[in-house]
């Protein structure tokens, strides 16, 4: 069998069992019993959908097993058979390669809660990978919450530096036209300072559809991002008790993507600025 022969055969055992449950024993049981006298379709599980039962089918064809003329190939079909019985192995040989999970959640405590030595990096990594993410832009920033404070922005500010020095394009959302609440008008004054040092800034107010529903995510995205419990008020990102995770760049334009379906819906839209007071 030549490299490329076993490197598709291989992708088909794969592609095979994306159909089935997470489990390799369903795909091991079904390929156990298939027979190189049964017509090509007897192969494929009568439970199976048809548009599943059509992707398994174009897998046992790239793999050789069915044949142009819709038979079986014997040969290929033990080939076939003997990799996934094989599978279980090369998965543990998988899970024995990978290197041990490293923790991602990112945490704020307040000052009086003694961490160990050990762990005392840990105190306000929140607010380290916060800055972290607004460090990282290179083409645009979102920042988005419900709640918002002088505090917070002033702590912000200082991360987007950056961002301002490169003219990059800088969004907020989230906070909703609340009579009781100054998060709005909070978010609006942030918004003048960043203009007042030069930057472009589009706010985004969040119209709820329902009278009490918020804009609940917690947001902070430059090139890489986080995503947590912390608002961002001063509290939410010094002295509340938080945890988030970081966001890679594939988890960014995915918040992305969010932020414009929800502008689509008109749920985030542009804010008439108001006097910053």
């Amino acid at each position: 069998m030549s490299e490329s022969e076993a490197q598709r055969l291989v992708h088909a055992v794969y592609g095979a069992l994306d159909l089935f449950s997470s489990s390799d024993r369903d795909l091991i049981g079904w390929a156990k019993d298939l027979s190189q006298d049964a017509p090509a379709d007897d192969l494929l599980p009568d439970y199976f959908t048809p548009d599943n039962q059509g992707v398994l089918a174009r897998h046992l064809a790239a793999a050789g097993v069915i044949t142009g003329d819709g038979s079986v190939d014997a040969f290929n079909l033990r080939g076939f058979q003997r990799v996934i019985e094989l599978l279980p192995h090369f998965r543990a040989e998988e899970a024995a390669r990978k290197p041990a999970p490293r923790a991602k959640v990112v945490l704020t405590v307040p000052p009086s809660v003694l961490l160990p030595d050990e762990a005392r990096h840990l105190q306000r990594s929140l607010a380290v990978r916060v800055s972290e993410a607004l460090v990282s832009a290179d083409r645009r920033v979102l920042l988005a919450s419900p709640f918002w404070s002088d505090a917070g922005s002033e702590i912000l500010l200082r991360s987007l530096e950056r961002a301002l020095e490169l003219g990059l394009p800088i969004t907020l959302a989230g906070a909703k036209d609340d009579p009781g609440r100054g998060d709005l008008a909070a978010m609006r004054r942030f918004a003048a300072a960043l203009e007042a040092a030069g930057g472009q800034v589009e706010v985004l107010r969040f119209e709820p559809p329902l009278p009490n529903s918020i804009f609940h995510a917690k947001l902070v995205c430059g090139r890489l991002g986080y995503l947590g419990s912390a608002n961002l008020t001063g509290a939410g990102l010094g002295i509340h008790v938080e945890a988030g995770l970081p966001l890679e760049e594939v988890d960014v334009e995915r918040v992305w993507w969010l932020i414009s379906v929800l502008r689509d819906a008109e749920l985030l839209v542009p804010d008439v600025q108001q006097p910053a007071h």
